[in-house]
């Protein structure tokens, strides 16, 4: 898994790419929820992500959560077909906020 992370104010887009399953989602987590306290805006771009697990899922739930009690706003941008059916099968496309 990689991960690029651009700050721009109060926004961060990180650029995932790879696998986000239970050997790299605590990483992940990690660096998402170092991200300076002042960002109100998270855009995580999926377009090279190709798996997500349940592990994945908890991370993205829990980010959601983080920007919702500060009032901000995190968005998926350009998921593949295979992670929009994970996200469809699991319910997430109705809570999260996917840009194709």
């Amino acid at each position: 898994m990689e991960l690029n992370k651009v700050i721009n104010g109060n926004k961060a887009t990180v650029e995932l790419e790879g696998r986000i399953d239970a050997k790299t989602a605590p990483e992940i987590e990690k660096e998402l929820l170092a991200l300076p306290q002042e960002i109100k805006a998270l855009d995580l771009d999926f377009r090279k992500v190709r798996y997500i697990s349940s592990a994945g899922l908890r991370v993205l739930t829990l980010m959601q959560q983080t920007y919702d009690d500060k009032n901000g706003s995190m968005k998926i941008i350009g998921p593949i077909d295979e992670i929009m059916e994970i996200f469809e099968i699991t319910g997430f496309i109705e809570i999260l906020d996917i840009e194709r």
